[in-house]
């Protein structure tokens, strides 16, 4: 993310991912990649200060991480923590994100 390596995150993000942004708004997998490649997003550092795990089965994993992020969001200057909730799901023999919400905390 800090990157913002489209190829890296076109693996990692499920074609089928729903994503609720801080402002509430719901994204797909496309306009995620989007805002990075377009760099409407661009993050600068990001430092976790706590991260919690819930496997729900072989396949599917919940990772909870409080971040603390700086970077830009459309030129605007972006900077505090933030809640991220991602499901993992192994999809084609790879871990991938189905579902993800950030919310500022």
């Amino acid at each position: 993310m800090i990157a913002s390596d489209v190829s890296e995150l076109e693996s990692l993000i499920s074609d089928q991912v729903i994503v609720v942004g801080p402002d509430g708004r719901l994204a797909q997998k496309a306009e995620d990649i989007a805002a990075h490649r377009d760099g409407v997003l661009r993050i600068h550092a990001m430092e976790p200060h706590e991260i919690k795990t819930q496997p729900l089965s072989d396949e599917v994993i919940v990772v909870f991480a409080l971040m603390e992020i700086q970077g830009t969001v459309q030129n605007q200057a972006v900077a505090g923590r933030f809640r991220y909730t991602r499901v993992w799901q192994i999809q084609g023999g790879k871990w991938q994100i189905v579902a993800a919400h950030i919310s500022s905390v």
